[in-house]
């Protein structure tokens, strides 16, 4: 019986009077743009969430543990104790941070150097899918140390590949704490990187450790260990434990630590913005909802027929009320069909306009990321707004009597 009605509903529906007629394709187009500002919104927050959080996993691991001072452990028994604590671990790779200024051609910069151990270093982190120009290997032979640059700093610093820069480290004198001299050290530009962050592209240099230690001078200390798990959004769970079993001299932070009040302001923001642009489908139901009752009193005819031949109150209700749904259904397919056009558009326009200001977000481009859980969200919105915008209306034809129906005519 349903699939008659839902029949009967849609040739009602697509006559020219109904669905090509009156005010019925604007209050669709009101629906189509609605859902499709949802649609591009939420790929927007949900793009800029997961492109930080890859940019994070992809330079600085899953998670890291260290010391507050470097310190010259041995990383394959720290390693071990992790491990048994922590099972998923997938590997582990010492670095260092040293700060430094970097010296080219006239122009300085402070700088930030990670040293990672390059025989691990593959296994942690991912920076094969970042490189701009040239190569992420730093193990070739060579007499200068190789480097990989953040394209920001190369960009600033005009520097290519091949090209070779100095570094100048502060060391503290070992006789007077209090004074300091300087190290230089020359590197050899690898390969140059989009690392996802502002702020990395703009002063981040990886290098191998070993030359990142004779450079600072400190031996075969290091500042800790780069993590990788199985999974990283368990990375949080096995920080938190790994701080209770390694205990106050080690200190453990995970990928989302550095960046904690970003994703929340995300997680804020999302509901939000979804509830303000669904203002916009709201109106459009009302829209449909007006039209719907247009169309109730043009068809007094035909509603007074199907009452005549056995229609039920609550058959005429569903009649028009399946035609709400299909509405929302239309306005639902294209509204994503332009929603992906509108993201394609944004993502054209921020690789050649520069859309998104890196200073202010952390990240001067998003990997737009369209969620099922957003995407279900929509349609069961829409959907519903679209019903019970219907239900007015239908009930209005379902209380029409067929003599007042015929009586008109």
């Amino acid at each position: 019986m349903n699939k008659s009605l839902a029949w009967i509903s849609w040739r009602l529906l697509i006559s020219r009077n109904t669905l090509f007629g009156g005010s019925t394709p604007l209050s669709l187009l009101g629906l189509v743009l609605g859902v499709a500002a949802l649609v591009a919104s939420m790929a927007v927050m949900s793009g800029f969430e997961s492109t930080l959080k890859k940019a994070m996993a992809d330079v600085s691991g899953h998670a890291q543990v260290m010391k507050r001072s470097r310190f010259p452990d041995d990383w394959k028994e720290l390693e071990d104790r992790i491990r048994k604590a922590e099972p998923t671990l997938v590997s582990a790779s010492r670095f260092v941070f040293i700060e430094a200024v970097l010296a080219h051609e006239g122009k300085i910069s402070g700088i930030l150097i990670q040293g990672v151990d390059t025989e691990r270093v593959n296994k942690v982190l991912n920076f094969k899918n970042r490189v701009v120009s040239g190569s992420d290997d730093l193990t070739p032979p060579s007499e200068v140390p190789l480097a990989l640059v953040g394209k920001g700093l190369a960009n600033k610093m005009g520097l290519k590949v091949g090209d070779k820069f100095r570094v100048v480290v502060p060391v503290a004198d070992a006789v007077d704490p209090s004074k300091f001299q300087r190290r230089v050290g020359q590197f050899q530009v690898q390969g140059i990187l989009d690392l996802g962050k502002y702020e990395w592209n703009e002063r981040f240099i990886l290098a191998d450790l070993k030359a990142a230690q004779n450079l600072a001078d400190i031996g075969d200390r290091y500042s800790g260990l780069l993590l990788r798990f199985e999974d990283v959004d368990h990375a949080r769970d096995a920080a938190f434990n790994l701080s209770g079993v390694l205990g106050s001299p080690y200190w453990v932070r995970d990928w989302r630590d550095s960046n904690e009040n970003l994703f929340e302001a995300v997680q804020v923001e999302r509901p939000g913005i979804f509830f303000v642009v669904l203002v916009i489908t709201l109106v459009a139901a009302f829209n449909i909802s007006a039209t719907l009752f247009v169309n109730v009193v043009r068809r007094y005819k035909d509603i007074a027929i199907l009452k005549t031949v056995g229609f039920s109150r609550k058959d005429i209700i569903k009649v028009f009320a399946f035609q709400g749904l299909f509405l929302g259904g239309i306005g639902i397919f294209f509204g994503f069909l332009l929603g992906f056009i509108l993201c394609g558009l944004f993502a054209f326009a921020q690789s050649r306009l520069g859309l998104i200001a890196g200073e202010v977000y952390r990240l001067d481009s998003i990997e737009l990321n369209i969620r099922l859980v957003d995407s279900v969200a929509i349609c069961i919105a829409t959907m519903l707004i679209c019903f019970i915008a219907t239900l007015a209306p239908a009930r209005r034809g379902g209380r029409l009597s067929p003599v007042e129906g015929l009586r008109n005519e």
